[in-house]
């Protein structure tokens, strides 16, 4: 009997002990590759026709204020080919310093750009903040208008422990060399994401750049992005990652 009640004792101590917790982490199956051009660019339509050739799809982010009745046309063909169409702000101011730019404002461009887009019949579902940057007591403006966004806020890093309204990107322009045109770092970093599973979205804007290389010529041409995707697409192909649309590839990277 007296066993029997310390039994019972022990039980019922064990059942009222806090027991730890602990978040579950869940980790990418394979790294997943996407593109963004940003600004609205009179050679969105170039880059639309490169990914053609390799059978993928880029993503825009727009910014607003160079849209209208006919630019808007194009981007809704392109939404209803599936390619994302991101917001990229309405006046692309700098988001990074709360001195210049209140709550309010930030608020203000990121609902106006969104409702812009929007009315012209095109989903929008995520954002890319102006010069990359934003400030942390801005994020909480975002929630409640996109589902995912680029902030700059990673702590580099590109996996699932991200937030959705944390996310970095990779800059074609900033990694290619300014002496030659090699995509060597580039594809050292596309092989890095596929080792460490990563989500990698790199991005760009006009093409030709208007960034230039050393010798004054644009930095990346038709033919550079071209090499990174057949570089991309042969790892792709070879069942190594995935390269999708923005949105797309937030789903599959966070499912």
């Amino acid at each position: 009997m007296r066993i029997y009640s310390l039994l019972l004792l022990f039980l019922l101590i064990g059942s009222n002990t806090i027991q730890p917790t602990f978040k579950k982490v869940t980790v990418a199956k394979q790294a997943v590759f996407s593109f963004i051009f940003d600004d609205l660019n009179t050679t969105d339509s170039l880059v639309k026709s490169i990914f053609d050739e390799f059978g993928l799809q880029p993503s825009f982010a727009i910014t607003t204020n160079k849209l209208n009745s006919k630019t808007a046309l194009l981007y809704k063909s392109y939404a209803e080919e599936g390619i994302s169409i991101l917001s990229h702000s309405h006046t692309h101011p700098k988001m990074n310093n709360s001195s210049s730019l209140d709550r309010e404002a930030v608020l203000m461009e990121l609902k106006d750009s969104k409702e812009r887009i929007e009315s012209y019949g095109i989903p929008v579902h995520g954002f890319v903040t102006p010069m990359s940057y934003m400030r942390p007591e801005f994020l909480s403006l975002l929630h409640t208008e996109y589902d995912y966004a680029f902030t700059n806020n990673h702590n580099d890093l590109y996996d699932t422990s991200v937030d959705k309204q944390h996310l970095a990107r990779f800059g074609i322009e900033s990694n290619i060399s300014t002496s030659d045109h090699s995509i060597e770092k580039i594809m050292s970093r596309i092989d890095q994401a596929i080792k460490n599973k990563e989500l990698l979205v790199l991005y760009g804007h006009a093409l030709p750049s208007n960034y230039l290389d050393d010798l004054g010529n644009s930095r990346v041409i038709a033919n550079d992005l071209r090499a990174i995707l057949r570089y991309l697409k042969s790892k792709s192909d070879n069942n190594e990652c995935l390269v999708l649309s923005s949105d797309l590839a937030i789903e599959a990277y966070y499912k």
